[in-house]
């Protein structure tokens, strides 16, 4: 089901500037149990995501009522929200001011694969050959030119895994196509930063504070592709999986789970304290 401005349809005008130029942002929302999760956190990096783009919405209160009533009756599914500039007043790539931002909501069910961290099921992972373009200004939003991760998607036609893991143009790893990255061992957690490019996830936030809260800050840091070929334990994360450990990285297979097993259970507190402050 899918919804345009608050109404029913499935329909934009083809002016739309996020079809004309991807000038917009998009949220994937995960909802249990008829209630969008961590939907605070999805409103905020919208609304940061807005102003970077100076996009002038403001109606967050009422999308926020959307979402909520859009998740409401159903056990799981997901919603994807997109947010474009809206229709263009003139032709080129510079907006005129004042355009009407549009939002595009969908509602899909939750898919089956892959399954959560106790599944026994390989989880695999590959190294794209796909490299992501360094590019401050979009660093860690959420924006709609999304071209690079396609192309690392197609990559995984036929070759029996789950995820690829980018890197940037300057060869440093920066997260999966449609997840961010951890790495584990004896000295703890680590992830890459997002200066460069690569987009930060909701669950990436929530295990970054919750390790602080814990006393185990994660490390952000720029991570050598070369240091994949001798990580000991690895997971990935986003609003779908949670926290899904890698079973093979590369080819070569990690057994450890000790860290991937304490990051779902400060994601699982997050889960509870966020339905309870619902």
């Amino acid at each position: 089901m899918s919804w345009v401005d608050g109404r029913v349809a499935d329909r934009i005008p083809t002016a739309d500037r996020g079809l004309q130029y991807g000038d917009g942002l998009f949220e994937t929302i995960s909802c249990l149990g008829g209630r969008p999760r961590w939907l605070q956190r999805h409103l905020a990096r919208l609304r940061s995501g807005c102003e970077r783009l100076r996009i002038g919405f403001t109606a967050f209160e009422a999308l926020a009522s959307e979402l909520t009533a859009a998740a409401a009756g159903q056990e799981r599914c997901i919603l994807k929200l997109i947010l474009t500039r809206g229709s263009a007043r003139r032709r080129g790539y510079r907006p005129v001011g004042g355009e009407t931002p549009r939002r595009i909501l969908e509602r899909h069910p939750w898919p089956s694969r892959p399954g959560p961290v106790e599944s026994p099921r390989d989880f695999r992972v590959g190294i794209s050959g796909v490299r992501l373009g360094i590019n401050p200004a979009l660093a860690g939003m959420k924006h709609l030119n999304r071209l690079e991760q396609v192309l690392a998607q197609q990559e995984l036609d036929g070759a029996e895994l789950e995820e690829a893991v980018m890197l940037s143009s300057d060869g440093h790893v920066i997260g999966g196509s449609m997840s961010n990255l951890f790495l584990a061992d004896e000295t703890g957690l680590r992830t890459p930063t997002l200066d460069d490019c690569g987009t930060a996830g909701i669950v990436r936030g929530i295990l970054c504070e919750a390790a602080e809260r814990a006393g185990r800050p994660v490390r952000i840091q720029r991570i050598a592709a070369a240091e994949l070929e001798r990580v000991q334990e690895a997971f990935v994360t986003n609003v779908r999986w949670g926290v899904q450990p890698i079973s093979v990285l590369a080819g070569r297979r990690l057994t450890a789970r000790s860290h991937a097993q304490m990051a779902r259970q400060w994601l699982d507190r997050s889960v509870e304290a966020d339905a309870t402050r619902g």
